[in-house]
This record gives C-alpha cells, sequence and structure tokens, in this order.
C-alpha cells in the first residue's frame, strides 16, 4: 500500500492499482488530475514540472516508493558471505559503543578444619569498542528521462545502489580481517600472545587439527577455565575452498602420499566453507560460531541493516535528486573466537 501524506490517497500494490502499467509520462498527468490539476495545453516539461512541485500530487510518493522498492530489492538480492563469520549488532548513534567481555572467579579455596573462608576478588573484564560511520551516494532523475519515459533507466540504477551497499559492507568486512586489527591491549586481532596464530601452511588433516586444538584450548577473560570452542566455519581465498570441502567430507586422510588409508580426524569439523576472491592470499581461518563466540561484529544504527532513501525535488538539477545511505561499523570484539593460518 502506497500513501500520499498530503493527500491520503492509497494505492495498493496489486491488479486493481490505477497506476499500473503507465509510463512517467502518464503517471505525471494522471497524478495531476488526481489533485485538480487540468493538464491541457501543458507541455511535456510543464507537466512533469507540476507534477513534481505541486504539493498535492501523488508523482513524487509514487516514484519514491518504486526507487525504494528497487533499492531494497537490489540490497536483499545480492550476494554476501560476510554474515556467515561475523556477528551482527546494533549501536543506538555514532559515538564509540562499548563491547564486554567478563571475567570469571577461580576454582574454589580448600578449607582446613575450623578455617576461615576467603574473600574472593571479583575479576575485570575486557572492553572493545565499535563506532558506526555512513556511506552513501546521490543519483538523479532528470525531466528529461521522465519525458522520454526511461523509467528501466531510473529503476535500473535504483538497483544498483542497492547492490553497491551491499557490496561495501562485504568489502568492508573483508578489508578490515585483512587488516588484522589492533585490540585493547595493544596487540593485533591475529598474535601469536593470543594464541590464535599458526605458521603459514595449506590446509590438511594435520594444519586444519592444529588450528582446532589451538581453539579448543582458549581460556575465558580471567584465564581460568577452557572455553572449549569447536570450528564452524573455515575461511579462505578460492585457493583453498575445494581442499576445505574435501577435508570436511572426506572418510579417510586424502594425502596420499604414503597410500594408506588413515582415518580423517577432521572429517565434518565445521559446517560452512567460505572461499571468496576478496581473499587474494594464502591465509586460512577457523571461526567458531559468531552467536557464541563473535570476533568481528558488523553493527549496524538501530539495528537498520538495509539501505535508508531519501528524495528532494533538486534545484540545480531539473529533477529528482536520491539519496541513499547505509549507517554501520565494524570492530574486533574478541580474538578468542577464531584461529588464522598465515
Amino acid at each position: 500500500m502506497i500513501v500520499n501524506p498530503a493527500t491520503k490517497v492509497r494505492y495498493a500494490v496489486d491488479g486493481a492499482n490505477p497506476v499500473r502499467g503507465l509510463s512517467l509520462r502518464e503517471l505525471a498527468r494522471h497524478c495531476l488530475e488526481r489533485a485538480g490539476v487540468r493538464t491541457d495545453g501543458l507541455s511535456a516539461l510543464e507537466m512533469v514540472g507540476r507534477a513534481f512541485t505541486q504539493s498535492t500530487s501523488d508523482f513524487p510518493v509514487l516514484l519514491e516508493a518504486a526507487m525504494h522498492k528497487s533499492l531494497q530489492s537490489g540490497y536483499a538480492v545480492a550476494a554476501d558471505s560476510w554474515r556467515r563469520w561475523c556477528a551482527v549488532g546494533t549501536v543506538s548513534d555514532f559515538r564509540a559503543h562499548n563491547r564486554y567481555r567478563v571475567g570469571s572467579l577461580g576454582n574454589l579455596d580448600a578449607l582446613n578444619e575450623l578455617g576461615e573462608f576467603k574473600n574472593k576478588t571479583i575479576p575485570d573484564g575486557e572492553k572493545a569498542t565499535i563506532t558506526a560511520g555512513t556511506k552513501g551516494n546521490i543519483i538523479n532523475l532528470s525531466r528529461q528521462a521522465i519525458i522520454n519515459d526511461d523509467l528501466g533507466a531510473f529503476i535500473g540504477a535504483a538497483s544498483m545502489l542497492g547492490r553497491a551497499a551491499a557490496r561495501t559492507v562485504e568489502a568492508d568486512a573483508y578489508a578490515y580481517l585483512a587488516s588484522n586489527p589492533t585490540m585493547s591491549d595493544g596487540k593485533a586481532l591475529f598474535h601469536a600472545d593470543h594464541g590464535n596464530l599458526d605458521t603459514a601452511g595449506a590446509p590438511t588433516v594435520t594444519t586444519v587439527d592444529a588450528a582446532r586444538v589451538k581453539l579448543a584450548s582458549q581460556k575465558d577473560v580471567s584465564g581460568n577455565d577452557f572455553l572449549d570452542l569447536r570450528p564452524a566455519v573455515f575461511l579462505s581465498g578460492l585457493v583453498y575452498g575445494s581442499t576445505a570441502r574435501v577435508l570436511n567430507t572426506a572418510q579417510y586422510d586424502p594425502d596420499t602420499a604414503n597410500k594408506l588409508q588413515k582415518p580423517n580426524v577432521v572429517a565434518g569439523l565445521f559446517r560452512d566453507v567460505v572461499d571468496t576472491a576478496r581473499i587474494t592470499d594464502t591465509t586460512w581461518y577457523l571461526f567458531a560460531d559468531p552467536g557464541e563466540a563473535p570476533v568481528i561484529e558488523v553493527a549496524f544504527l538501530e539495528g537498520n541493516d538495509m539501505p535508508f532513501l531519501d528524495q528532494e525535488d533538486g534545484f540545480t538539477v531539473d529533477g529528482s535528486r536520491w539519496k541513499a545511505r547505509l549507517d554501520f561499523g565494524i570492530g574486533a570484539i574478541d580474538y578468542r573466537g577464531a584461529v588464522r593460518n598465515g
């Protein structure tokens, strides 16, 4: 249902829609006539101009609805893979927002006969931050395009804006991962001191199992308890995607150098294999479930993970301008949920 806030006119999006199938020029004329404006004798340029500027005209509203639908559709159908290994969060404004990881108490102390209970210190936690920013672009719909009934080009541009928004988040997530950002302790996300960095080597039963051990050996913030995390996602460039799938499904060790049928001890280890051209080197990663042990979070302003559309009539441009924006930020919130090889 499309509603003009000025006229309260409703257009149902179904077969009875009175504007269904109209060209842009016909749509402009239809909206003016519904607003009580005579169009007899108006040139195409004048008619389109009045359709934009007449306060009771539904024309800008209908165009905005078409633009918004195309933008959202383009965003929704764009292929992305960052959601498979990143956590999705929300922030309320553009300030830095904290993400806390709490510590744990140590083991209980033994008591001698008639001994006193000792006080236990409440442990400190760790803190990471994430800040949202804005990215967007503007496209113009000129009166000439409307007069030429170039609706296809307009809708195509809107869809491309939606795909561009989705691609921006995807590209930024992988660029952030490749940057190996610095954590609050002053060390890189993947660092030997964090116990999540392995010597470079192609994925094999041996190297994948070593990464599994590192992941499972991580301790909580206070160092009191093993987290016992399990790999859920294998992430790499295209060069290792097929190898990872073979490792994850083979009954026997695929390394046939010794021609022995050794059981494959990493079979079924991860639920998902993500291989992407956005990773251009031979680095590969094992991630725990991002819902259980998030490493990198993509946070959207007020939880709105779809691009937002603004429209205004142009003054320097003869037509309308449409601005699409997306407010989001990316941050590393913990190092314990992933292991990098390389």
